[in-house]
């Protein structure tokens, strides 16, 4: 009986092209948001 592989790529966008790329894409992402939110605190303050 032949156990089947789960694919690495499944799930992902197709302009993405390894789960460490989507998790850098996501934690930069979040980085981004965390200074504009905070930039715009510090400007409204």
């Amino acid at each position: 009986m032949e156990t089947q592989q789960p694919n690495e790529t499944e799930g992902l966008p197709p302009f993405i092209k390894t789960w460490r790329q989507m998790y850098a894409i996501t934690v930069g992402t979040l980085l981004v948001l965390m200074v504009l939110f905070y930039v715009l605190m510090k400007y409204f303050e």
